[in-house]
């Protein structure tokens, strides 16, 4: 028998043990569709294959006197076919398993992911490596050279031990309420899902023209969806998008781990225009500031504190456990929804029958989700809410700018 290792979890992932709870899973999906149906089999053997060459990824999560911690398994992956909703629970207290899965249906491939163990890049690294494998065997060839590529030891660093850095202070976010989204939820803690796919070239052109980014593009027309959709004693606190950031672009790191920080954008509908100018030009500045290398080392920082202090050190998980929790609860209070887009996912030029990727994430609020393959973008909505006001709104203004889309759940599918 190996020798288990064990590992810290890196300082993003230490919130998301405690904060499990209902729709608030943790997990997010990366999904791959292809345009043939899936070969099990063969799925499972590049899945096998897949695993030795991440094996940052065979881990189990254990519990420590002072924190949680990774600890390497011999549990090989299974295959399944899907079987239940997306983004459901990976971890709890009382589960030794792998924290992640791989499900397949019809023709399409699905990674979900405990957050503790990775995100949003970590899961590229990790399901374009197995597509590739995939691909290779089913066409017969030989297997070309990954477009995400890393040594073990690579895929496997704390970023954020690596890079922080003592002598920057760090300030504490002050952020006001925001308003909360509302209404009735879906029973057995069910999320729905609502994706939309347009032209990256046609988004692009539409940002471009207002001297902006995709991203900004599109939390302005989901601030603006919101604003249509809520009470008018809602509006009296600001609409807040919580946007993650992936570090790796502006810090060299090939992690398959968590590195990212989330910044906070903010506009109060009640004491500012709601013209879709107004609101970009207030979106478009906030993304930007918070882009500067002054706020991203202040972000690294302030996720690396908790280690890093003294006192936090030594006291006993299960008082972090209750106090990490009600942090969490409390800083939801300050963030309306969130906006997560992972960018441009590039595959191996050999491989032309793959249609694109899609990703989601469990929520107990509203989340879309944004990544693109070749010309389509794709934007995965997930939400705890029976309504889906929000999301058609979301989309009828992105039809309203010039933007072609084709929208489609469980519960609608048109084209625009």
């Amino acid at each position: 028998m190996k020798r288990k290792m064990w590992t810290k979890l890196d300082n993003a992932g230490k919130i998301f043990p405690p904060s499990v709870n209902g729709t608030d899973s943790q997990v997010f999906r990366l999904s791959c569709t292809l345009d043939e149906d899936i070969v099990p089999d063969i799925l499972q053997k590049a899945l096998l294959d897949t695993a030795k060459a991440i094996p940052s990824y065979q881990q189990v999560l254990k519990k420590g006197m002072f924190w949680y911690y990774l600890e390497s398994t011999e549990a090989l992956p299974k295959l399944k076919e899907e079987y239940k909703t997306p983004c459901a629970i990976i971890f709890n207290k009382y589960s030794k398993g792998l924290l992640y899965e791989i499900t397949y249906y019809n023709n399409r491939i699905n990674l979900e992911v405990f957050h503790a163990l990775s995100d949003g890049m970590g899961a590229v690294f990790f399901l374009t490596t197995l597509v590739t494998k995939y691909l290779s065997l089913i066409n017969k060839i030989e297997e070309p050279p990954l477009v995400y590529s890393a040594s073990h030891t690579q895929l496997n660093v704390d970023s954020f031990y690596q890079y922080y850095d003592n002598k920057i202070n760090t300030k504490s976010l002050k952020l006001e309420n925001s308003c909360r989204i509302r209404g009735i939820k879906s029973l057995e803690n069910n999320i729905n899902v609502i994706t939309g796919y347009i032209s990256v070239k046609q988004i692009h052109q539409q940002a471009k023209q207002n001297n902006t980014t995709i991203t900004g593009i599109l939390c302005t027309l989901l601030m603006l969806a919101i604003n249509d959709n809520i009470s008018v004693r809602a509006r009296r606190k600001p609409v807040v998008i919580a946007v993650p950031i992936n570090l790796r672009s502006t810090f060299p790191s090939k992690s398959a781990r968590n590195f990212f920080s989330v910044m906070y954008v903010s506009y109060n509908f009640s004491k500012n225009s709601n013209a879709f100018e107004e609101v970009l030009s207030a979106v478009d500045k906030q993304l930007k500031d918070g882009l500067t290398p002054e706020s991203l080392n202040m972000n690294v920082n302030r996720y690396a504190a908790l280690e890093h202090n003294v006192i936090a050190r030594i006291v006993p998980l299960p008082i972090k456990n209750f106090f990490m929790r009600k942090a969490y609860l409390l800083s939801r209070r300050k963030v309306t929804a969130a906006l997560s887009n992972i960018g441009i996912i590039k595959m191996p030029p050999q491989f032309d029958n793959i249609k694109g990727f899609e990703l989601y994430s469990g929520t107990d609020s509203i989340q879309a989700c944004v990544c693109s393959y070749k010309d389509r973008l794709s934007i995965g909505f997930t939400t705890p809410f029976i309504s889906s006001d929000i999301q058609q709104s979301f989309f009828r203004n992105i039809v309203s700018k010039g933007i072609d889309v084709e929208v489609s759940s469980n519960t609608i599918s048109y084209q625009s």
